[in-house]
């Protein structure tokens, strides 16, 4: 797991899709925002996981595409100090 235990579901959610979809070896994971149902979450083309959750959509993806992100050090690493500017 990456990170503390959190009581907030979004945050636990959050951190066990993480801690499932790394890349090792090249591989791909990936992830589609579902606008108003949720998200989905993908490891080289197959689906690893569902959340049927528009708000937990907003925010998770908010870290990598939001330039006002509530996590500016987690999407710099993510994309790399170069992309998250």
């Amino acid at each position: 797991m990456i990170g503390p235990p959190c009581a907030d579901p979004r945050r636990r959610q959050a951190q066990r899709l993480r801690a499932g979809l790394t890349r090792r070896n090249g591989l791909l994971a990936a992830g589609a925002a579902l606008p108003g149902t949720g998200a989905r979450f993908f490891h080289n083309g197959t689906l690893r996981g569902e959340v049927r959750d528009a708000e937990f959509a907003r925010l998770f993806f908010g870290i990598w595409l939001s330039p006002n992100t509530s996590e500016p050090a987690l999407r710099e690493s993510l994309l790399g100090a170069g992309l998250a500017r």
